[in-house]
């Protein structure tokens, strides 16, 4: 389990999250919904060890995030990034994807055996000899995950990964969320995601305003408010949601 107690983070003078306090338990998958600017980036980044909190306290399976080093930190948590070029560090696919576990000095042959069955199971052998940067946008991010999968991490984060891309590409993405084994915390503005998650969480100013079980909200079939945030989310989506009028009427 990942523990966040009473966390704030500060930017100069600006408190960009402010006394946050959450629990993400293995095996449950979470969706962090919020408009730009509310934290959501932060918050990731602090979890995968990539930023200090200024107060307050990050616990991985009973351990600071701030006592494991790189390596075992990297096999704890992963991140996706809504641009997938900032990870790219090699100019061919298939070392992309090997990467992370030569770092951690894995034996050759089992790199070898997890990189194919990578390259295999998300459909890479097309591109396993391109440059990662001269893919289209849903190709980079395919390689970006695929680098995070290789390492087998307990969680993942996924910092809105399909803002940019066209449906057909999310769908690539929103499948590999189904098969997904690892603990998944999606960040998103886009409130058809919210079905990935067991939980739904809105981060608002830094703070959380409001979290539900998802299960909780399709019993009451009701959208949760705050309702102007949800209602601009819902209206910037509205083509990729079927049933947009109902629920502009339920809430």
């Amino acid at each position: 389990m990942i523990k966040i107690n009473s966390i704030t983070i500060k930017r100069g003078k600006k408190i960009v999250i402010h006394d946050v306090s959450l629990s993400w338990h293995k095996g449950e998958n979470l969706v962090i919904l919020g408009p730009n600017g509310a934290g959501k980036t932060t918050l990731a980044l602090s979890l995968a060890g990539m930023i200090e909190q200024d107060s307050g306290h990050i616990i991985i399976d009973s351990k600071s995030v701030s006592d494991y080093d790189l390596t075992s930190l990297r096999q704890k948590i992963g991140i996706v990034f809504q641009d997938p070029e900032t990870q790219f560090v090699t100019t061919d696919v298939k070392r992309e994807i090997a990467f992370g576990l030569s770092n951690i000095k894995q034996d050759r042959e089992k790199i070898h055996n997890t990189v194919d069955s990578i390259i295999d199971k998300l459909d890479l052998k097309e591109m396993i000899n391109r440059d990662p940067s001269e893919l289209s946008g849903g190709e980079k991010q395919l390689v970006a995950i695929a680098s995070i999968y290789a390492m087998s991490p307990d969680y993942i984060i996924f910092d809105e990964v399909t803002s940019f891309l066209d449906r057909k590409s999310r769908e690539r993405i929103y499948r590999l969320w189904d098969n997904c084994s690892s603990s998944l915390l999606i960040i998103t503005q886009n409130f058809e995601e919210i079905k990935w998650g067991d939980r739904v969480i809105l981060l608002e100013n830094g703070e959380i305003s409001f979290e539900s079980e998802i299960q909780e909200l399709m019993e009451k079939d009701i959208i949760p408010t705050q309702k102007t945030l949800f209602e601009k989310l819902l209206k910037e989506n509205k083509d990729d949601i079927y049933n947009f009028e109902r629920i502009m009427e339920i809430i």
